[in-house]
């Protein structure tokens, strides 16, 4: 056990931006009281103790900077774990109840509890007070969620879990809770579940379009940038790889479009474009001209009517006519000069190797315009 008393209310006060002065004056106290706390040399009594624990909106765990053994609690979700997936739900809540009564002041004994009541809900026909139980320890948890050490767990993700719980009993609550996190359409999924379950066929149709645009957009950024950096490995297998990979994101605009112009044709014209680099570096020459040669007409006919959207112009489109996905990139306004960026993009962090291997395409390319 250790205990940093001092040290904490020293921190808190200034986390909060208090004065020494500051903080005696809002517990009616004086100046040499707050130092003598945070030099150590006294320690507030157990009813003040409380009330700074209140004032700071922590634990008194937290404020005496009290630790209990984390074997004990690596023990305690260990089994718990063990149960769940042994398929011993009833122990396994048992073994929760006991351990919210041992430490009802740790994070991660309240997540793991909450995330178990979770689990057994769904395998007891959704048992409605295993979600209320998981509910509580969830907001609970995120009292204590600067004990949280870990990358997986957050403020975010916690309430996230909230406003899912909310979708079967309160889905009004729910969608305000999803609105309140729904940063870059983070939460979209969630709203469309809250609103299906009200019954809004529209508001979900739309909720569903802008989570499969973002989703959409997502995946193909991932892909071109897991492209450069499969390049960026200089091997036979890795081109060839990363031109597959290419031709899975063609695959994917060509069953979403629906034959309109939009970003889609644009991103399209670049996928071909990476794709024609990687066979450069692999020596396809020929394949390399044709993708070239596919992705330049495609690319003059993208520039007569550019549309840097896709708004009503691919398939699966149900969002409500103020919507806007906001689509940015930075190569440029039109896809031939695009194509011209890209080159040059991908040059910028590329070896000497890769370089020299892409040489071919951009020659090729060069002619083409």
């Amino acid at each position: 056990m250790q205990l940093n008393l001092h040290e904490n209310i020293k921190k808190y006060r200034k986390e909060m931006g208090l004065t020494q002065e500051g903080l005696a004056e809002a517990f009616g106290i004086t100046v040499g009281a707050v130092s003598k706390w945070e030099s150590g040399s006294t320690i507030p009594d157990i009813m003040t103790l409380m009330d700074l624990a209140d004032f700071f909106d922590i634990s008194v765990d937290t404020l005496l900077g009290y630790t209990i053994s984390s074997k004990n609690v690596d023990d305690i979700i260990d089994r718990i774990d063990k149960l769940l997936s042994d398929g011993h739900y009833d122990e396994a809540i048992l073994e929760a109840e006991k351990a919210i009564v041992r430490y009802p002041g740790n994070y991660r004994i309240l997540n793991k509890c909450a995330n178990a009541y979770v689990t057994v809900s769904a395998v007891k026909n959704f048992k409605k007070e295993y979600r209320e139980k998981a509910l509580e320890l969830f907001e609970e948890s995120l009292r204590y969620v600067d004990q949280n050490t870990g990358i997986d767990d957050n403020e975010m993700s916690i309430r996230y879990k909230i406003a899912e719980l909310k979708i079967s009993d309160y889905p009004n609550e729910s969608i305000k809770e999803f609105q309140e996190i729904n940063y870059r359409g983070a939460a979209e999924i969630g709203i469309a579940q809250a609103y299906r379950a009200l019954g809004k066929k529209e508001e979900t149709l739309d909720r569903y379009t802008r989570a499969l645009s973002g989703i959409l957009v997502q995946s193909i950024e991932f892909a071109t940038g897991m492209n450069v950096s499969l390049m960026a490995m200089d091997k036979p297998a890795s081109y060839n790889e990363a031109a597959d990979l290419m031709d899975w994101c063609i695959d994917i605009v060509d069953a979403t479009s629906n034959g309109k112009t939009s970003y889609l044709t644009k991103v399209k014209v670049f996928c071909l474009a990476l794709k024609a680099i990687n066979q450069s570096c692999y020596k396809d020459y020929d394949n390399m001209k044709k993708s070239l040669d596919t992705a330049y007409q495609l690319a003059k006919e993208y520039d007569k009517k550019p549309s840097n959207d896709f708004n009503g112009k691919i398939k699966f489109w149900h969002a409500g006519e103020d919507y806007k996905y906001p689509i940015y990139d930075n190569l440029g306004h039109g896809a031939v000069e695009g194509i011209s960026s890209l080159f040059e993009n991908v040059k910028g962090p590329g070896d000497k190797g890769v370089i020299k291997k892409m040489e071919e395409a951009s020659r090729y390319w060069e002619s083409l315009i």
